[in-house]
């Protein structure tokens, strides 16, 4: 017979490590989290002196605060999430695991980008660039309204703080330790992320000992596709193995 996870109490808090950008503003299109949840959005330092060890230390006070909570983290603070549950595992209820990465595949690209990271300016990216960038995180179907709202929502990031993230990240491998980590967990992967291939996820899912794996073509801005509901996620005992 099938076991699953114990339900979660009401209200539940829901803390949530945002991806590289670092604002934790983009949890806007998650209307059923915010009405049967108690999310508690993380930013993150906005320079390029924080390390791993500061965002953990940084989830782990978010989480003190809470109590035990679910950890909704996405791309970048995939890994942020994955240290937090190895260090205080006691926090930890349960992970969803947005299109992220125990160690980064592309790696000559992860290399190139590390090697102009701290050329970047310490400035906001210039609007004319949305429609490139837009190549990698949205789908073509997205519509233009989500994306503006998207992209005002983090706006205000220097380039040179990407750039200091992005180095953070090429020299990340936790695939070692992922079978230390026995939360019960959903991952998130995307076919046609052009950021962070489905592979991806997939080991993810593979590796951590109670995790299910969902797929849809969501792109990687995820987290805006009507489609990708984490409050159904959490509430379906299906998702979440005893």
């Amino acid at each position: 017979m099938t076991t699953h996870a114990e339900p979660l109490p009401p209200r539940c808090p829901v803390v949530y490590l945002p991806g590289v950008d670092g604002t934790g503003r983009l949890l806007h299109r998650q209307a059923g989290l915010h009405d049967r949840f108690a999310p508690r959005c993380v930013g993150y330092p906005q320079d390029d002196r924080h390390t791993y060890a500061d965002l953990v230390a940084l989830a782990v006070r978010h989480l003190d605060e809470t109590g035990p909570a679910v950890v909704l983290a996405e791309s970048f603070g995939g890994a942020v999430a994955l240290m937090t549950a190895l260090a205080r595992p006691d926090l930890v209820r349960r992970l969803v695991l947005v299109n992220t990465f125990a160690r980064y595949p592309r790696r000559l690209f992860i290399e190139l980008l590390a090697l102009v990271g701290p050329w970047l300016p310490n400035r906001p990216s210039h609007p004319a660039t949305r429609p490139v960038r837009a190549r990698f995180f949205f789908p073509r179907a997205t519509p233009r309204a989500d994306q503006d709202a998207w992209w005002e929502l983090t706006k205000d990031v220097p380039m040179r703080v990407y750039g200091h993230r992005l180095r953070l990240l090429r020299d990340l491998d936790l695939r070692p330790r992922l079978a230390e980590i026995d939360i019960p967990a959903l991952v998130f992967a995307s076919p046609n992320d052009w950021t962070v291939p489905v592979a991806a996820g997939r080991v993810l899912a593979r590796r951590l000992p109670r995790a299910r794996l969902v797929e849809l073509p969501a792109g990687h801005a995820a987290m805006i596709d009507p489609r990708v509901d984490v409050a159904a996620w959490l509430d379906d005992p299906r998702h979440w193995p005893g």
